[in-house]
């Protein structure tokens, strides 16, 4: 696999980027690290659209951390950081995107473009390293975020449709 990617595909992106920057940067990361796992299991765009990965991360991590950062109704913790409003469809997404485009390790790929071109100074002087860190942190609590019960987004849609 050619490790090099083409610059003007990484400047397609950088809306994709940047949401996922955003997340690991200002809140937990957990709903990333939740679809990094869901796709490292069963694949990306070639099984899953946002529905599905939907499914997945809401499966692995619950609801309070599948709507963290969105401003929706089924979002029990809402802060003063916000990527967008109703479901997260827009970061599973950029995930998918990012992942096709990065490949397996896009996770790291892709903060480390973040912390280079967009990142606040702190990030901008070690993006890479900057950036292993930050996934570090989100993957810290995302093993917390498994360890704990949780409320699932989907169930009562589930028992509604029997």
């Amino acid at each position: 696999m050619n490790t090099m990617i083409d610059t003007n595909a990484i400047n397609a992106h950088q809306h994709q980027i940047e949401v996922l920057g955003l997340e690991l940067e200002h809140a937990s990361g957990v709903r990333a690290l939740a679809a990094r796992q869901a796709m490292h299991v069963s694949g990306g765009r070639d099984h899953f659209d946002a529905d599905l990965l939907l499914e997945a991360c809401d499966a692995l991590v619950g609801n309070d951390r599948l709507f963290e950062s969105y401003n929706d109704e089924a979002n029990p913790n809402p802060t003063d950081f916000v990527l967008g409003d109703g479901c997260p469809f827009m970061s599973l997404d950029a995930y998918l995107d990012l992942r096709e485009l990065f490949g397996g390790n896009w996770l790291v790929l892709a903060m480390t473009e973040y912390a280079a071109r967009r990142g606040s100074e702190e990030l901008r002087d070690d993006p890479r390293g900057k950036a292993e860190e930050l996934v570090a942190r989100a993957l810290e609590e995302y093993s917390k975020a498994r360890t704990v019960e949780f409320e699932r987004f989907l169930e009562p849609l589930e028992a509604a449709q029997v």
